[in-house]
């Protein structure tokens, strides 16, 4: 009952944010106006913002849960990278629109394959320690791509740095369907994955007598992550920091909670920091857009250097 509570009060705050950021600074205005502006901008900015939100913070607890590293998330991995590399690739080969998030999925599957074969290579058996620096490594090696990309289209410059400042300024109702058909059932699946996940954090060996496949099960929902991680950087762009810093302030304050709990406070909080980051850097400053990644960047690497510091010591 305790920890319903906790969820109740989050889905409040949730509620109260999300309501706040579409209706704020709209009552000073004439009706049409303020109903242009309610349709056209606001509901698909934060709408979109609310899904993105899930989505990576989602993306993030998976990620750190399976290789049990609290550094994991889709930008560590290099999967962010790869997929800011398919949308680049995208804009400037003139592509349509849905060639965009297309490419994006498939770069960052590659980076995940990439990943994944090159830890294997390193650690000969079970792959998790050595996936964060393979995945810095990828990562960085598509951002320099990336870079040659941009060097020789500089007239489509503008196009592609959107992708490395995520943000929800240009949000659009398609956008909006095409990633809650991807979130939903990644959603679904992830939550009907839960017991088997729940035996592999009890360690390979033990998740294996009690017959859990664990390494198809991690590679199933590294896959299942990577997809949504790249359905959102095609459209938002990259937005790091709030999938590794949310999971793991959840993980620490919400200790006794099951899996399942802490993956739906996970789904709440994301939502709601995401829609707080870009209401402070779109919304309230109008005259200025800041996008929600700067404001998550400004706000996460001080959460995540508190993190660090006051993390417990081990004695070895």
């Amino acid at each position: 009952m305790q920890h319903n509570k906790a969820i109740y009060l989050w889905l409040s705050i949730l509620i109260i944010t999300f309501i706040l950021s579409i209706v704020w600074g709209l009552w000073g205005l004439n009706h049409a106006m303020a109903k242009t502006i309610l349709l056209e901008v606001r509901i698909p900015r934060v709408v979109e913002a609310l899904l993105a939100g899930i989505g990576l913070t989602l993306a993030g607890q998976m990620f750190q849960t399976l290789l049990n590293n609290p550094l994991a998330d889709s930008f560590t991995l290099g999967l962010a990278s790869g997929a800011t590399f398919g949308s680049g690739l995208a804009v400037i080969l003139g592509l349509g629109f849905l060639f965009i998030p297309l490419l994006s999925m498939i770069f960052s599957l590659i980076t995940l394959i990439l990943v994944i074969l090159i830890t294997s290579i390193m650690s000969k058996g079970y792959p998790t320690r050595s996936l964060i620096l393979a995945g810095i490594m990828i990562g960085a090696l598509f951002n320099a791509l990336l870079y040659v990309l941009i060097i020789f289209n500089e007239r489509k410059m503008n196009n592609i740095v959107n992708y490395m400042f995520g943000g929800f300024s240009a949000a659009e109702y398609n956008e909006i369907y095409y990633i809650g058909l991807v979130l939903v059932p990644c959603i679904i699946i992830l939550y009907s994955l839960l017991p088997r996940i729940k035996l592999l954090q009890l360690g390979e060996m033990h998740a294996q007598s009690l017959g859990i496949k664990s390494r198809n099960l991690t590679y199933t929902v590294l896959f299942i992550s990577s997809i949504l991680t790249a359905t959102i950087v095609s459209f938002v762009g990259v937005i790091g920091f709030i999938g590794m810093v949310i999971p793991q302030l959840i993980r620490r304050y919400y200790v006794g909670y099951s899996l399942g709990k802490q993956m739906t406070l996970n789904i709440i909080i994301g939502g709601a920091v995401m829609i707080i980051a870009d209401w402070c850097g779109g919304i309230i400053l109008q005259t200025y857009q800041i996008p929600a990644s700067i404001v998550l960047a400004l706000i996460g690497i001080p959460v995540l250097f508190y993190l660090m510091v006051t993390q417990p010591k081990t004695v070895d």
